[in-house]
This record gives C-alpha cells, sequence and structure tokens, in this order.
C-alpha cells in the first residue's frame, strides 16, 4: 500500500512505529556510550592505583628506626656474616710509617693555628698594621661634617680584621701600616647601593683611633699552664701529647679506610638492604629538612625548592644511588661484625656508655640502644686493629 493510499489512522501507527523504533535505537546507543565510559573509568582507576602500587613497591619509605635491624648486641638480625662477604685479613695490616707520621711542619701548624686562637691586643707603638692583621679601633664617621646614625663606635672599640672586607671600600686599605695609638683620617665614598639610603653615594670621612694591634702570644710553659692544663703542664708535655694524639687519629683514619676500601660482598640479606635504604634516605630528608628550615629563619625563603633539588638527582637516579650506599653499608658492617666475632670481642658497659656520652643525648635519642651498641661494636674493632697492625 502507497502513502497516498494509507489512511489517516494508518499513517498514525507507521509514524508511532518509527518513533518508537528511534527511540530504541537511541537508548541502545546511550547506553552503550554509558558502558564504555564506565569501562573507561575503571581502566583509568586501575591505572592510577596500580601507578600508585607501583610507585610504593619501587620507591623507598623513608625511616627513622636506625636500630629496626639490629640485636641488642649490635649484630645485624639475621645475618651471618659469612654468607655474604669475604673476610679480609685483618691480623696482618701492615701500615706504612709515611701514613701515620706527624711531621715537625704539621706541630708547627698546630701550634700556630692554637697561638692565633688565643691572640692578644699589644699597644707597642712599634708594631705595623699589615694585612691579616687585626686591629681594635674605635671611629667617629661624618658627612658634610655632621655625624651620621651607625658611624661611630661610641669609645667601646671593635676588632678589624685588615683585608677581610667588611668594611666599606678602602676603609681598611688606609689603616695599612698604622701602629698603635696612631689617629688616622680615614674618607671614603658610599656606594650607591649601600644598605642606608641615607648613605648612598655620598662621600664620609671617619677619624679612627688604633687602639691596639693584636699579636700572637709565647708558646712557653706559662701559656701551656693557663690554657692547656687538661693535656700537659710543659711545652715539651704538650708537644708529645699532640704528637701521641695525631699519629693515633692518623692510624685510625688510615685502619678505617682499608677496612671501607678492602670489604666485599658476593650476595646480600635483602631485609638488610631495605632497612638501610630507609634510614639513608631519612638522614637525607633530615639534612633536606634543616638546610630549608635554617634558610627560611634567616631569609624566609627555602634555599631548596624540593627534595630532588637538594639531593641533585631525580626519584629513579635517587633509587639507584640508595641502592649503591646500601650496598656498600651493608658490606662494611658485615665486615666489622664478622672481625668482632672473628676476634672474640667483647663490649663492656663502659663502652657503650663512652660511645653513647660521645654524642648529642638527642640524637642519642634517636639512634636507639642497638644502633649505639653496633658503632660501639665497630669502635672496638677498630682500637684492636691499632694494637695488632704492625706500622714499619
Amino acid at each position: 500500500m502507497s502513502e497516498n493510499n494509507m489512511t489517516k489512522s494508518q499513517a498514525k501507527r507507521k509514524a508511532r512505529q518509527e518513533a518508537n523504533q528511534k527511540a530504541k535505537r537511541e537508548a541502545k546507543r546511550t547506553a552503550l556510550t554509558s558502558n564504555l565510559l564506565i569501562v573507561l573509568v575503571i581502566v583509568l582507576f586501575a591505572a592510577g592505583i596500580g601507578s600508585f602500587v607501583y610507585y610504593k613497591m619501587t620507591t623507598t619509605q623513608s625511616s627513622s628506626d636506625y636500630s629496626a635491624f639490629l640485636n641488642e648486641d649490635g649484630t645485624l638480625k639475621n645475618v651471618n656474616p659469612t654468607d655474604y662477604i669475604t673476610p679480609i685479613d685483618y691480623k696482618n695490616i701492615v701500615v706504612p710509617q709515611s701514613e701515620v707520621e706527624y711531621t715537625e711542619d704539621e706541630m708547627s701548624a698546630e701550634i700556630n693555628s692554637l697561638l692565633t686562637s688565643n691572640k692578644v691586643p699589644s699597644t707597642d707603638t712599634t708594631l705595623t698594621a699589615v694585612e691579616g692583621d687585626t686591629l681594635n679601633i674605635d671611629y667617629v664617621g661624618t658627612v658634610d661634617g655632621v655625624e651620621f646614625e651607625g658611624g661611630s663606635t661610641d669609645g667601646a672599640g671593635t676588632d678589624l680584621v685588615l683585608g677581610s672586607g667588611s668594611y666599606v671600600d678602602d676603609f681598611e686599605e688606609q689603616l695599612y701600616g698604622s701602629h698603635p695609638g696612631d689617629k688616622v683620617t680615614v674618607e671614603v665614598t658610599f656606594p650607591e647601593d649601600y644598605s642606608s639610603e641615607d648613605l648612598q653615594g655620598k662621600d664620609a670621612v671617619f677619624e679612627v683611633t688604633v687602639n691596639s694591634l693584636y699579636v700572637l702570644p709565647d708558646f712557653t710553659d706559662e701559656f701551656v699552664a693557663e690554657h692547656l692544663s687538661d693535656y700537659a703542664t710543659t711545652v715539651e708535655e704538650y708537644k708529645e701529647y699532640l704528637k701521641t694524639t695525631q699519629e693515633a687519629t692518623k692510624l685510625q683514619n688510615y685502619l678505617v679506610t682499608y677496612i671501607n676500601d678492602n670489604a666485599s660482598a658476593s650476595s646480600y640479606n635483602t631485609d638488610h638492604l631495605k632497612y638501610l635504604k630507609g634510614i639513608i634516605k631519612y638522614d637525607h630528608e633530615s639534612y633536606y629538612n634543616s638546610y630549608n628550615q635554617a634558610m627560611m629563619a634567616y631569609t624566609g625563603t627555602p634555599i631548596y625548592n624540593n627534595f630532588s633539588d637538594f639531593t641533585g638527582m631525580s626519584n629513579k637516579e635517587f633509587e639507584t644511588y640508595l641502592d649503591e650506599q646500601s650496598r656498600s653499608r651493608a658490606t662494611i658492617d658485615m665486615t666489622y661484625q664478622y672481625i668482632f666475632t672473628d676476634a672474640g670481642l667483647t663490649i663492656s658497659d663502659e663502652d657503650y656508655q663512652e660511645t653513647a656520652n660521645s654524642i648529642a643525648s638527642t640524637t642519642s635519642d634517636v639512634y636507639g640502644k642497638n644502633y649505639i651498641m653496633q658503632m660501639t661494636l665497630q669502635k672496638m674493632v677498630i682500637s684492636y686493629l691499632m694494637d695488632h697492625a704492625t706500622v714499619e
């Protein structure tokens, strides 16, 4: 039947059928689109969960529990060092004499540094100020004949190291060659960007009085008795003390380096490495936070924008770094423990307390007893090696 031959009722019925079919097609299309969107959301959500899980699985979580993987005696939990390391021949270490010798030049430099930290002011008018000398001075500064705020010591005296650059340009240089008791007129020009706007670019005159020039005291028995009585009573005793302690320190450093350089391992306990990576990362994060907090306190601006800025590494690079550092630390820890056990060493309460006393009480609380015991164990090993190494 053609459309022209349809009755009105038939045409309406056909129109309704076509509308119903169109509505069904639209409903199916809408349902399909909704299902696709749901699937897409599920896929994206799963991907997000997967990325988070992957991040957690591949990124080291820092830990402040330094004692977590240690027994009460400072040894590693469930780790037998000989299962992992190649034992070093610690009983036959030969140390070159040149590595521990404390030379006369080193002793002279040490004593000179000591005297420098105890300089005394002298009013001897024959002394001549040169670069590097410390003067005690007073001054009154004027601009156009008028004293300005902050331009005077008010007779209180102040110390100035010539050549330090701590004063405005050309100020210190005009005091070269002066003597205690001299009065020197110093003329300067403040820079255009000087901190005080009132003085920027201004010419100023300072009337300076040189009160004294610091000199080194003589290294005498009297000096030793006054400043070094905890170590010696005479010059010769102190020199002997210096030689003994400095050579012991050099020997200790040599043996620590010897262990670090010669320790080796063929495999590792995975829990041991995870523990070490956690505390190594925590140490770095602590440094990062400390530096930023210090800069915020002084300048209001952090020195590092983020942790990667501090380490200079991407997250992936830092994880590689943690892998390397944890293996190195694990090798050294196991080597110390092997020597400690093999040599039959023990730790007394006094040994432990000495180590605990050598670190700040707050740090001691952070480390925990087991970690301090491990530190003591390693100190005992070095002490043993110092007693048994051959120096020649």
